[in-house]
């Protein structure tokens, strides 16, 4: 195949059926780049832009992001999704602040020195940030190369080598982002629109027939299912009882209402998927977190809540709690990094998790009843 062909085809190509988004605008700024390549990770470029734009209304330069607060990061990041992108983005940018006098490393070796920065985002950000001669492997990549080229089954490290094989002598930035924009409109995973394909006539899975078959895919595995025990634990005052979770894991930094894990994924234990759990799993999790008591006779069904993360589904079984008089101050609680009782204004601007903004929103749509 004649390499130069390739990228002078996919580059033209580009030039002319590129999508304006925000994050394109000329000359680029090497933190909008770096936010962009970091919020589109598993995340759609529709779903992005908003919350792109928003981001530099509230952080429009690296050091206002530095200067704030993780939960006021969280917050604005709530609903995204994959939150340990906007911790580490957060703690990057307080390091280039501190120890890079603002100015993000140009090179892809700095740039993978910093948290959450591997090595796709740094070869992105370095080409098209600073010009620099490097490849950027993102999932829209790998798929056109492997079709491209016939590999049904390559390595990580074959699809590096070849990626930066092809790189042009100039514009390394600007192929980088053609082939992902390739990959993002045209060479999708499913019913790629090969005769808009800049690259048809080399296309290897193309003359074979069957390009949605390049690269093949794994087995498909059994998604484990979760339930989840919540309570929504109110005083007399009105104010509802929230847990941070720990900063480092899943959700890190979050808040939640109060939950365990009622079983284990996919358990054969006896109990009915959904069923409701017993009244000693309600009070020993309220005990265990957050150290109140409170009787069976506070409680009473809410709801159920599912969510589907990108590895696992989860099904909250979530029950209203509610005190007769002002909840008190709380102990560091088992498996939060604190505890707070929240009044509506206040848990309107903490970041909750995505299903328990949901929960908020059952619990506020509620119906009256005796039990109010």
């Amino acid at each position: 195949m004649n390499r130069s062909a390739f990228a002078a085809r996919l580059l033209r190509w580009f030039d002319r059926h590129k999508r304006d988004l925000p994050w394109r605008r000329e000359p680029r700024d090497p933190y909008r780049v770096w936010l962009s390549e970091v919020m589109l990770q598993q995340t759609q470029v529709a779903t992005v832009i908003p919350y792109f734009e928003r981001w530099l209304g509230r952080f429009p330069t690296l050091e206002a992001l530095a200067a704030a607060s993780l939960d006021d990061v969280l917050k604005l990041w709530e609903g995204l999704g994959y939150y340990a992108r906007a911790r580490n983005l957060h703690a990057a940018a307080q390091i280039v602040a501190r120890d890079y006098g603002g100015q993000l490393p140009h090179t892809v070796e700095g740039l993978m020195a910093l948290p959450g920065i591997g090595r796709y985002t740094a070869g992105a950000i370095a080409s098209l940030a600073f010009g620099v001669h490097a490849p950027a492997l993102d999932g829209n990549v790998r798929r056109v190369l492997s079709r491209v080229f016939g590999l049904s089954r390559p390595t990580a490290a074959e699809l590096w080598a070849l990626a930066e094989s092809l790189l042009p002598r100039s514009r390394a930035g600007a192929f980088n982002e053609a082939l992902m924009e390739l990959g993002a409109t045209i060479c999708t995973p499913h019913a790629p629109q090969c005769a808009a394909c800049p690259l048809r006539a080399m296309c290897e899975a193309h003359a074979g027939g069957d390009p949605a078959a390049y690269p093949a895919r794994p087995a498909k595995q059994k998604t484990p299912h979760y339930e989840v025990l919540t309570a929504v634990v109110v005083d007399g005052a009105g104010r509802a009882l929230l847990g941070q979770r720990p900063r480092d894991g899943l959700l890190g930094g979050l808040w939640e209402f109060i939950s365990t894990e009622l079983r284990a994924p996919d358990s054969d234990a006896q109990r009915r998927p959904g069923a409701a759990p017993c009244s000693t799993d309600l009070t020993d999790l309220i005990l265990r977190r957050s150290g109140l008591k409170v009787k069976p006779s506070q409680a009473q069904p809410l709801g159920v809540v599912k969510h589907a993360f990108t590895h696992f589904k989860m099904t909250r079984q979530v029950w209203l709690v509610r005190l007769p008089t002002p909840g008190r101050a709380l102990p560091r609680p088992q498996g939060y990094e604190q505890l707070i009782w929240a009044t509506a204004e206040e848990a309107e601007q903490l970041a909750l998790t995505r299903s328990d903004r949901r929960i908020w929103e059952m619990y506020r749509a509620r119906p009256p009843s005796l039990f109010d």
